[in-house]
């Protein structure tokens, strides 16, 4: 892959790049002089966003596009030299899709406006999931090699305060994700109707799974949804049914997968489950002790199958009966 150019993904076909603009940095106009010109070779299918050219005696600004939209996907194929903008928020450059930056060389920076310390890395090898709805401020290194792919804001769903995921392109779901991207940018002109939705609906399916390896091992995500689910649960105790992990990670807008690895990594129960039953069974004993309900009518209020599940779940928990601890 040549330096500075176009990756060797096939986006667009074997034509000449979307927008090729080159500004000299001496031009008072150049900030002008660059959007103008990459607005009129685009005519529209990838909009200029907000950008600011440095200030230099000599030398020029270049940037090359490629863009292929597949479905309601848009994928560009971009080398830049450094410069600086802004994307996102409403009426923003790439709306309030979900943004992948994928970087082959340089590195693109990103910070979300209003959110102190939210800062994103986006090196050679690596890749960044994140949510465009609100507006963030970048920053590109010069000779600067990425694959941005935007996907409609419905089509993945973000934990609770989680704006972006990142991961190493040599992880297991980013290598998957990468390989069905490029075979689907590769022959998206051919399918049939029916075969490009299918490939639609498995490229949406492998960002959720890079979404689910990743996330949880962010050091502020991981103890947010264990606090998050904790107090889901603690709210539902009395609650008629099971309260199932798949219940728990919908309302919590995650995947059971990585509510199951939150547990096992961050919780002292290792289980979704274990950790209901434990709470089920700790209220049981306070209420043994501070009302007149029966061993029974304790089995059923804090959905025990029967008492004896009950007297058995309770014994090797405590280490004695619930009628021992009554008379204690």
């Amino acid at each position: 892959m040549e330096s500075g150019g176009i990756s060797a993904w096939r986006i667009g076909g074997d034509g000449p790049p979307l927008v090729d603009v080159r500004v000299p940095y001496a031009d008072e106009n150049r900030n002008h002089v660059l959007v103008s010109e990459w607005r009129r070779q685009s005519s529209d299918m990838v909009p200029p966003p907000p950008l600011l050219l440095p200030r230099h005696s000599e030398g020029a600004y270049r940037v090359r596009i490629r863009a292929q939209r597949m479905l309601d996907l848009q994928v560009e194929d971009l080398s830049s030299h450094a410069i600086s903008g802004s994307t996102g928020g409403p009426g923003g450059h790439q709306g309030d899709g979900i943004v992948t930056h994928v970087t082959f060389g340089g590195e693109w920076r990103f910070a979300a406006r209003g959110r102190r310390g939210r800062q994103v890395r986006v090196g050679a090898g690596t890749l960044c999931v994140r949510k465009n709805v609100e507006p963030w401020d970048f920053e590109v290194d010069r000779s600067t090699r990425a694959l941005a792919v935007t996907l409609p804001a419905s089509a993945l769903r973000f934990p609770a305060n989680t704006l972006s995921v990142s991961a190493e392109q040599t992880s297991p779901a980013a290598r998957l994700l990468l390989a069905h991207l490029r075979l689907f940018a590769e022959t998206a002109d051919l399918l049939a109707p029916a075969s490009a939705a299918s490939a639609r609906e498995a490229a949406v399916e492998l960002f959720r799974g890079v979404l689910n390896e990743q996330v949880v091992d962010d050091a502020e995500f991981a103890p947010a949804l264990l606090a998050a689910a904790t107090d889901y649960i603690e709210d539902r105790l009395l609650d008629g049914g099971d309260l199932s992990p798949r219940d728990i990670a919908d309302a919590l807008h995650v995947s059971p997968r990585t509510l199951y690895r939150v547990f096992a990594q961050h919780s002292a129960t290792s289980s979704v489950m274990a950790y209901v039953r434990e709470r089920r069974l700790e209220r049981a004993r306070a209420e043994l002790v501070a009302t007149r309900l029966t061993v029974s009518e304790l089995a059923a209020r804090w959905r025990f199958a029967d008492s004896s599940h009950f007297v058995k779940a309770y014994r090797k928990r405590f280490g004695e009966t619930p009628t021992t601890t009554r008379r204690g």
